[in-house]
């Protein structure tokens, strides 16, 4: 049956009326900056509470003194700021759902005005906190795993998980939390020191499933009848079925922002695709027309009418069939803002590809739906970290695993999910990487990123988070100096703290700076080089030892044009741990060469991806996808890069180091990622995102809101400082 906005059954059909009407209220100040929970949390300070949210105040030490045994006002809290890092005299904050006042002006608890140290008397249960310490022991003592130390995003080392790191500090003593909970009922005048400065934060062994908790594949979910739309191929068709309109089907999050702006889901997608269709301009960035391009995606959507033209883009498109696969369904529960100050969960997101509707085969264009979780607070963070941790516990593809997995998902998914949002949709943004829809400064179809956001009636073109214009990373024809550089040696301490930003404007030139669109390799480029041809190597000054000059080449002349390469950010000139970071955080930094190494040759139209030099085993993966469906796309569970899964399985010595890049080492399963600018030999990085993700989703759900305001500082900079 085709469903048209005016052919819903009665109930579906209010509901949708009913949502509509509730959310086009909110359109007519979409312009306004809304007003959050968080927004009116501090007003004591010199800073707006969302500020703090997303950039807290580090602090140097903190301290409970224990006054009392009662359960309530049980205990002065102190802590030290950084100096200069918070001026008011006061400073409101919320503890495990109740709001407190920190001052340093004598009152409320404050021993010494202007001291430096902000005091309040709270009630805090220690016994809580000791408890949810003892079921993570207790969860790690069965499986025995290791935790890896990061870096930012950079794996350092994996080591034996130590219990001893779960130790409260009580009267200067270490304390185990089941020896802790002896004490609970007999702790006034004890002193628990939570912080000692920064970096104290215990990274926590990861003892879920990633599969069930952060970043779910399985068939039995992506291709869940009840709820998505299901492709197909048995042989000889490509066919489809299930619920296009489902908890994860890919109509049924369209429609959800649609009903919002009150326009048919229809209309609304075909509205966003249309945007391909005519030139756009985004912070100072030109996005031609890519007509010929967005056919490829439009006349593979089944249509209701059509008016026989494949590139006037007027037909009626029909929602129940699109032709989209769902990949996956990814928790980000690891972006979420400091939830003392206010700040929100972090991101829900949905992963979709496209796929021939005649073949079954995936096409090279992903749709990634990403929510901002509707949940604010320290509390209600954990609380939606827990929902996802508890899925572990059910069977994978069991009714109550895909049930347990919708209730998380619905509402922050659902018309109305975020009241203070535009048209109270909880979207943040949608994404697409693709190239199927080229670039027009490419010689051919190849990779590029466009963001939209819900600007009340549509989705509308947006700046990609922190990534420059591609400008910026255009290298000097003699130098390979990259405009980028400057940036980074000047912000490379900020950089490494994670507290810089890619401004819509430089801050210099005052120039547009952030992109409007990200693009990847293939420039039509040709200049004159004052080196030998073999020498020349500016694009990527790493080349592998199989490089070879082309036949008939003259030295010192070299033609780049139609050369695909991995793009990076930054230049041999600029500092090598800064320029790193800097293009790790960018959208095609860590979609291309910072995460994906070039093997082969530079000479040609096309490498192959994923190999560090030449390495017997290694499995090509195609960059600018951390994500991809098989071929067909029913043919087994999604495909996810190293990034992801890990460079070093395998590799990891005795003491737990990553043992460097060699001919020996680089194997299949443990090839790190060579510096693209540098090379291997210089700087080599390992990954491995889900092992962090699922560190960091322990640390949530087992920290009281007392700790995890002491590791914020740490933990926002970092979630922050990436664009992806």
């Amino acid at each position: 049956m085709k469903i048209r906005f005016d052919d819903l059954g009665s109930t579906r059909r209010a509901r949708v009326v009913a949502l509509a009407s509730i959310a086009l209220s909110s359109v007519s100040s979409a312009c306004v900056e809304p007003q959050t929970e968080s927004a009116a949390l501090d007003d004591s300070s010199v800073r707006a509470a969302q500020g703090y949210a997303r950039n807290p105040p580090r602090i140097e030490e903190a301290k409970l003194e224990f006054l009392s045994n009662e359960a309530s006002a049980n205990a002065r809290l102190s802590l030290r700021y950084a100096k200069g890092e918070v001026e008011a005299l006061t400073l409101a904050l919320e503890l495990e759902g109740e709001k407190i006042v920190l001052r340093d002006d004598g009152e409320g608890g404050d021993l010494e005005p202007k001291d430096g140290i902000y005091s309040a008397l709270i009630g805090y249960d220690l016994a809580a906190e000791a408890e949810r310490r003892q079921r993570h022991l207790d969860r790690a003592a069965q499986l025995e795993p290791r935790v890896t130390r990061f870096a930012g995003r950079d794996v350092v080392e994996r080591v034996a998980f130590d219990p001893g790191a779960l130790d409260f500090v009580l009267d200067g003593e270490a304390v185990s939390p089941a020896q802790l909970l002896e004490l609970a009922g007999a702790l006034k005048g004890s002193s628990l020191t939570v912080s000692s400065g920064p970096g104290a934060s215990v990274a926590m062994a990861a003892t879920t499933d990633p599969e069930k908790t952060l970043a779910i594949r399985d068939l039995a979910v992506t291709r869940d009848t009840q709820r998505t739309g299901v492709w197909s191929w048995d042989g000889a068709k490509c066919s489809f079925s299930g619920d296009a309109f489902g908890d994860h089907g890919f109509s049924r999050l369209m429609e959800e922002m649609s009903v919002g702006a009150g326009i048919a889901v229809e209309d609304w997608t075909a509205d966003w695709l249309r945007t391909w269709s005519v030139p756009q301009v985004v912070n100072g960035d030109d996005l031609s027309a890519e007509v010929s391009g967005l056919s490829e995606v439009w006349n593979r959507f089944p249509q209701l009418s059509s008016d026989g033209d494949p590139y006037a883009f007027n037909d009626v498109l029909d929602m129940n069939q699109p032709p989209f696969q769902l990949v996956a369904i990814v928790n980000r529960v690891d972006l979420h803002e400091a939830g003392s100050y206010g700040g929100g969960a972090g991101e829900l997101r949905y992963v979709f590809q496209l796929v021939d509707p005649d073949s079954c085969a995936p096409l090279d264009m992903t749709v990634i739906f990403e929510y901002e979780v509707p949940r604010s607070g320290c509390s209600q963070i954990r609380s939606y970290a827990q929902a996802w941790y508890d899925l572990d516990d059910l069977a994978l593809g069991s009714q109550d695993y895909l049930d347990a997995l919708a209730a998380i998902t619905e509402p922050v998914t659902a018309a109305g999910a975020n009241p203070q949002h535009v048209a109270g949709s909880a979207l943040g943004q949608l994404r697409t990487n693709s190239r199927i829809l080229p670039w027009p400064h490419y010689a051919g179809l190849q990779w590029h990123m466009r963001a939209f956001v819900h600007n009340g009636v549509a989705l509308e073109p947006a700046p990609m988070r922190m990534t420059p214009a591609f400008g910026y990373e255009y290298p000097d024809i003699y130098t390979s100096a990259q405009a980028i550089d400057d940036f980074i040696d000047a912000e490379a301490a900020d950089i490494l703290a994670g507290t810089y930003d890619v401004d819509l404007l430089h801050p210099v030139s005052n120039d547009p700076f952030r992109a409007g669109f990200v693009p990847y390799g293939h420039l039509s480029f040709t200049h004159y080089s004052p080196y030998a041809a073999g020498e020349v190597v500016y694009f990527d000054p790493y080349v592998s030892a199989s490089a070879t000059v082309p036949a008939g080449s003259l030295p010192g002349s070299m033609n780049w044009w139609g050369m695909e390469r991995g793009r990076f950010w930054g230049s041999q000139l600029a500092d090598p741990e800064a320029r790193h970071v800097f293009s790790l955080n960018t959208c095609n930094g860590c979609h291309a060469r910072e995460t994906f190494d070039d093997g082969g040759t530079l000479y040609v139209d096309h490498l192959s991806y994923g190999l560090s030099r030449s390495v017997a085993g290694a499995v090509e993966e195609p960059a600018f996808m951390h994500m991809r469906l098989r071929d067909p796309v029913d043919a087994g569970p999604a495909i996810f890069s190293r990034f992801l899964t890990g460079t070093d399985d395998g590799c990891v010595t005795a003491s737990g180091l990553v043992p460097p890049l060699g001919s020996e080492t680089c194997t299949a399963s443990c090839c790190p990622v060579g510096d693209p600018v540098h090379g291997p030999d210089a700087y080599q990085y390992h990954y491995d995102d889900l092992a962090r993700r699922g560190q960091a989703l322990e640390a949530t759900v087992t920290n009281s809101c007392l700790y995890a305001l002491t590791a914020d500082a740490e933990h926002v900079a970092l979630s922050l400082s990436a664009g992806h």
